[in-house]
């Protein structure tokens, strides 16, 4: 199959470059157009009617291209689609001609997107089936009830618990609110951490309750108070983690049908930092939950902090004991890493869902207990679904449809500064004094619940807003404030533009929103 590519006169150097190796054969036709985007499909269909398209088995005109490109296709008897916005991502275009429908309308990035995205779906949900189908019944552990339920173990794919942190601390609206976000990114288990000290069964119970009717996932509690294990369990609690020598063995029978998590924590709560003694008293503690009638196990060799106690010990101690247990699933704390590093949590999720793997863990419990983790239950729910597809296909966790690519690129789609010849430049001037729009001024906040950019309006001279405007993105709010008459100067437009662009960049990577300030993006020193 041959392709013509057509293209504008700026665009042609970096179309020709992007398209180098590409196994398919094609040609690229630069017309006599600057901008490849301010082109029409009927002036391309002019343009391509007058040349030789005999040898042309598709034509595929530039993404931004307005229009329908069966016009294209209804001139020149050559079945014509849109390509995509970016040059860069023509490659991966001409590699799915003949495997997928591009669009006459729609750019073929976007339909990459949605064709990557299903294919991600159904790879993600054939390999659950066929990990269901071979994985051992004596290393599969059932946590919850009927459609409530999720597997986990040795063969399965990663699992994610999301904590809520001191969740006794919040009132049961914002408990569920929490617990619903943590559904809504992913997270297969939601778990109730309670705060230091127990003696509080009361809420432990409270809590459980509220969220076994408001969500539709499994719910844990994590304490180490048997009084508050043993009231969460009454309430519904479907999984319990922070079980060791110190408490086990003040759990009632009721408890012992429950899965639980068995740390490596010995008597009076102590922890070695040698991973052979480590993952002896875990062994000691396995044998001694069997012995009191608990049958559900998980193993928690307990992941420490970055340093301090050591992050690469505390994973000899995970390898060691997945060498003497291949079977009982293991419970991965990756919250004692990213609560205690401060670096951007993308990054840190996606290695330890892959360290994780790799010494045999089988849940990844992560926690958002700071500013700086909050989104950690969806970067770890992709991190272990990126991890899950890669060790299918054996490959690194690269390439495959998703990632965690936030703050930096995979592909360079900025087009390379070329300086104009024979124009004039003309000097940066120095920043005017500011003048009040006598339209009013604006007050712009983020609302994070909802997503929404909130602009309250001032009237000229007022100290009280008159109303205000809310939506996701800042091309509405700028068309509305314009429609509304609310702004009446340039300069005032082109400021609130600058800060609702800035508004909604926060919004998206976390970063605090304080108008007229920079977003801080920090620097490496």
């Amino acid at each position: 199959m041959r392709v013509l590519v057509v293209t504008g006169q700026l665009a042609k150097d970096i179309v020709r470059e992007a398209l180098e190796g590409t196994s398919l054969e094609y040609e690229v036709c630069d017309l006599p157009v600057q901008v490849a985007s301010l082109m029409s499909p009927t002036y391309i269909a002019e343009k391509l009617q007058g040349g030789s398209l005999s040898k042309v088995d598709y034509i595929l005109i530039p993404g931004l291209v307005k229009g329908d490109a069966s016009k294209v296709t209804e001139k020149t008897g050559v079945r014509c689609c849109k390509g995509p916005k970016n040059a860069a991502d023509l490659p991966q275009t001409l590699n799915m001609i003949g495997k997928m429908r591009l669009s006459t309308i729609r750019p073929a990035d976007e339909i990459l997107r949605k064709v990557t995205r299903r294919e991600v779906e159904e790879t993600l949900m054939r390999i659950e089936m066929e990990a269901e189908m071979n994985s051992c019944e004596a290393s599969t552990l059932t946590i919850g009830v009927g459609e409530m339920s999720v597997k986990v173990g040795p063969g399965l794919p990663m699992r994610v618990l999301a904590e809520i942190v001191d969740a006794p601390t919040y009132p049961s609206e914002e408990v569920v609110n929490i617990a619903k976000r943590f559904e809504e990114s992913g997270a297969d288990i939601i778990d109730v951490g309670m705060v230091a000290g127990g003696g509080h069964e009361a809420e432990a119970a409270r809590i459980v309750k509220v969220l076994k009717s408001s969500i539709s996932k499994p719910v844990s509690i994590d304490t180490a108070d048997p009084s508050e294990i043993e009231a969460a369990v009454e309430a519904g609690a479907d999984l319990i983690l922070s079980v060791n020598a110190e408490n086990m063995s003040e759990l009632s029978e009721r408890v012992k049908e429950t899965p639980i998590v068995v740390t490596s924590s010995g008597k009076g709560g102590i922890l070695s930092h040698d991973p052979s003694a480590r993952v002896e008293q875990l062994v000691k503690n396995m044998e001694m939950a069997r012995s009191l009638g608990f049958k559900k196990l998980i193993a928690d060799p307990i992941l420490d902090p970055p340093l301090t106690t050591g992050t690469a010990t505390s994973l000899l101690a995970y390898l060691k004991y997945r060498e003497l247990d291949p079977q009982t699933p293991m419970l991965f704390g990756s919250g004692n890493v990213t609560e205690l590093l401060d670096g951007d949590s993308y990054g840190a999720n996606l290695l330890l869902a892959c360290l994780a793997s790799e010494v045999g863990a089988n849940i990844i419990l992560t926690t958002e207990a700071s500013i700086k983790t909050r989104g950690s239950v969806k970067e770890a729910v992709t991190a272990a679904r990126m991890v899950t597809i890669a060790k299918y296909r054996k490959t690194p966790p690269k390439d495959l449809g998703l990632n965690l690519l936030r703050m930096k690129e995979k592909t360079w789609r900025e087009e390379p500064h070329r300086t104009p010849g024979g124009v004039k430049q003309i000097k940066v001037e120095s920043r005017r004094k500011k003048v009040r729009d006598p339209g009013g001024s604006f007050k712009i906040s983020l609302d994070r619940e909802r997503g929404q950019i909130v602009m309250q309006h001032y009237p000229y001279g007022s100290v009280e807003p008159d109303l205000y405007i809310e939506g996701s993105e800042p091309e509405g709010l700028i068309d509305t404030i314009i429609d509304s008459r609310l702004v009446t100067s340039l300069e005032h437009a082109f400021y609130l533009g600058r800060e609702l662009e800035k508004a909604k960049i926060a919004l998206e990577t976390g970063k605090c929103y304080i108008q007229d300030f920079k977003l801080d993006f920090g620097e490496c020193m």
